[in-house]
C-alpha cells in the first residue's frame, strides 16, 4: 500500500506540473504594464555555500500587486511589461527598456512534457506490476496518492498560486532622494541649449508615442520620443527625471526606429511609468548634472 501511495504521489506530481506548463503554454496571454515597487535579495549560508534569495515586487497600472520571477534583471522604480498567463495568472515574461526575462521556456515545457510523460508510462507499468491483482483498497492508496500530489502542485494554498499578491509597498520617488543627496542642479528652460562640460544638447520636440518603425514590443510601454540636436555629446549621459510613479528607462537607438540619434541629432526614446508627466531631461551626471526642461 505505502509504495502505491508513494507511486501516486510522485506520478501525481509529475502529470500536474506537465500539465499546467503544457497549458501555460498553449493558452492565451495578456500584457499589463507595471513598475518595480520592491527589489530585496536575502543571502544565507547553506551546505554547498551561500544561496542568495531575490524578492521583486511591482504595481500594475490598475494598481495590483504583482510578484515577478526576475532576480536582479531589473531596476527599483523601473517600468516593465509582464505577460500573464489568462489560464493560471502566472508570470511568462517580464520586459524592460533593454532585457526581457523569459520567466516559461519553451524548450523546458518540451522537456518537462518528454520527461513527465515518460515516466508516466512507466510508472503505469510499475503500478500495473505491484497492483496485481488489483483490488479497491490498492486503487485508492494510489489514487489518494495522485489526487494529493496534484492538489499540492495545482491549489492556490499549495504551488498553484497565481502571480498577484495583496499588496505592494508604493513606487518609491527616486527624484527626491537624488535631489536630497545631491541638491538642486542647474535648470536650463524649454527650448534652450543645456551645457554640460564640453557637451551640449536641444530639445526640438517631443512625442508620447513610439515612434514609427521601432521594433513591436516597444508599444507596449508608454513611451517618449525626444528629438534632439547635440554636439561633443559622447559618453555623456541622458536620461529623464523620475517622479512619484518611477523611473524612466532610455532604449537603445530606439528599439531600430528610423531616425535614431546619430551623435548630433535624431531620436532619443524612453518607457516611462504609467501616469508619468516628463519634467525634465537630465544631461551629465553629479556634479555636472544639468536640467533641460521639457515643459
Amino acid at each position: 500500500m505505502a509504495v502505491l501511495l508513494a507511486l501516486g504521489i510522485v506520478l501525481g506530481f509529475i502529470a500536474a506540473f506537465a500539465g499546467r506548463w503544457a497549458a501555460e503554454g498553449m493558452a492565451e496571454t495578456y500584457d499589463s504594464r507595471a513598475v518595480i515597487s520592491v527589489s530585496d535579495s536575502t543571502t544565507t549560508e547553506g551546505q554547498s555555500g551561500p544561496h542568495t534569495t531575490y524578492e521583486t515586487l511591482a504595481v500594475t497600472e490598475d494598481g495590483r500587486a504583482i510578484e515577478l520571477p526576475t532576480g536582479r534583471a531589473f531596476g527599483l522604480a523601473e517600468p516593465v511589461v509582464v505577460r500573464i498567463s489568462s489560464l493560471t495568472d502566472r508570470v511568462l515574461s517580464v520586459r524592460g527598456a533593454d532585457e526581457v526575462v523569459e520567466a516559461h521556456h519553451p524548450w523546458e515545457r518540451i522537456t518537462v512534457m518528454s520527461i513527465g510523460g515518460a515516466l508516466l508510462v512507466l510508472g503505469a507499468v510499475v503500478v500495473y506490476s505491484v497492483a496485481r491483482p488489483v483490488t479497491v483498497r490498492k486503487s485508492l492508496s494510489f489514487l489518494a496518492g495522485f489526487v494529493f500530489a496534484a492538489y499540492v502542485v495545482l491549489a492556490p494554498v499549495g504551488f498553484g498560486g497565481t502571480a498577484y499578491r495583496d499588496a505592494a509597498d508604493p513606487v518609491p520617488n527616486l527624484w527626491e532622494h537624488r535631489r536630497d543627496a545631491w541638491g538642486p542642479p542647474p535648470v536650463i528652460g524649454k527650448g534652450q541649449t543645456a551645457a554640460s562640460g564640453d557637451s551640449a544638447v536641444r530639445v526640438l520636440d517631443s512625442r508620447p508615442e513610439s515612434p514609427e518603425g521601432a521594433e513591436a514590443w516597444l508599444s507596449g510601454f508608454h513611451v517618449l520620443a525626444l528629438r534632439i540636436e547635440a554636439s561633443r555629446l559622447g559618453d555623456t549621459a541622458l536620461e529623464l527625471s523620475a517622479d512619484e510613479h518611477g523611473s524612466p528607462r532610455r532604449v537603445e537607438q530606439c528599439a531600430g526606429a528610423p531616425g535614431a540619434f546619430d551623435g548630433t541629432t535624431g531620436l532619443v526614446c524612453f518607457v516611462v511609468p504609467p501616469g508619468y508627466q516628463p519634467k525634465y531631461l537630465v544631461v551629465g551626471e553629479l556634479d555636472r548634472e544639468v536640467l533641460l526642461a521639457l515643459q
